[in-house]
């Protein structure tokens, strides 16, 4: 592999945190825009992506990082370039970094999905607000990520934190946690929990479940009245890189025609000024949850910390 970027003027190496289907669909277009460039993208987790930024610097491999989750964007945002030569009035404002070091790729909501096969066999009731959870009989059904390991779950947790105060978030935690039959380690685990009957609640991510609803499995997606809880997850160019015209063209291509793509495909969450997507069974005119504080990453240090489940 390659130190400090590509091999060549035309070489452009991206490090994605998305996943595959959603990297894929990026590198089909990126091929037929640019045939000329040798554009190689690399499937790199989340927490990966930032150790390797924060060792590595501005002679690490990528010369691009895309869709990594907005906290670890921050940690690493020394190592990126400031974007003044692009356009950031495009992306809606709550989005923006005040840095311009990063652009927001998707926004990611949140969920609570049932299985409604499992409620229904189980003569539960469809849950309309958290403390609905804290019901006895909805134990042993509910599933949801550990905010320690999960951007969702860590989500879910800093919404309440928001919405009620620290102190009552947690004891709400501690209590729903007498319910939850597991804390699963990955963003997925919840939904996949509902699509194989496992769970009969999950604290999910919005376009996932709405991917297996319309692939045939009986679920829904609720909000309850604290609004969706979500994360921006951004872009950016490593330092030096940007005076490439490979690496120019590419990131210009990828922080507007790419995000529309994945905005258009996977994620509708609004993330482009006026461009608000459909797709089948995605629910519309979602209310966000109020994430003052979502990239801070000594608050969510912090906050998990004091998590102890």
């Amino acid at each position: 592999m390659a130190g400090a970027g590509g091999t060549s003027s035309n070489s452009v190496v991206i490090y994605s945190c998305g996943e595959g289907i959603r990297n894929e669909t990026q590198m089909t277009a990126l091929r037929e825009v640019f045939p000329s460039y040798d554009i190689r993208m690399h499937y790199i987790t989340t927490g990966n992506c930032a150790a390797r930024l924060r060792m590595e610097g501005a002679s690490t491999e990528a010369d691009i990082v895309m869709d990594l989750e907005g906290g670890y964007i921050n940690q690493v945002s020394d190592s990126l370039e400031a974007l003044s030569d692009f356009n950031e009035s495009i992306f809606c404002e709550d989005l923006r970094d005040p840095d311009d070091r990063y652009f927001p790729f998707s926004r990611e909501s949140a969920c609570i999905a049932t299985n409604d096969d499992v409620l229904s066999e189980r003569g539960i009731p469809t849950p309309t607000s958290y403390q609905d959870l804290l019901d006895p009989m909805y134990a042993g059904v509910v599933c949801m990520p550990n905010p320690k390991t999960s951007g969702t779950g860590y989500n879910f947790l800093k919404s309440l934190v928001n919405a009620w105060g620290e102190d009552a978030a947690f004891d709400y935690f501690d209590a729903l946690a007498e319910n939850v039959y597991q804390f699963t380690s990955s963003g997925s685990g919840p939904v996949n929990a509902l699509v194989q009957g496992e769970a009969g609640v999950g604290f999910g991510m919005t376009y996932h479940a709405v991917s297996e609803i319309n692939d045939g499995a009986p679920l829904s997606v609720h909000f309850f009245e604290e609004g969706s809880p979500w994360d921006v997850y951004g872009s950016g160019i490593v330092q030096g890189r940007s005076s490439r015209q490979a690496v120019h063209d590419v990131f210009g291509w990828l922080c507007t025609e790419g995000v529309r793509i994945d905005n258009e495909t996977y994620v509708p969450d609004q993330v482009l000024v006026g461009v608000t997507p459909e797709i089948p069974n995605y629910p519309k005119d979602i209310t966000y949850a109020d994430m003052t504080g979502i990239t801070d990453v000594d608050e969510k240090m912090r906050l998990l910390e004091r998590w102890s489940h």
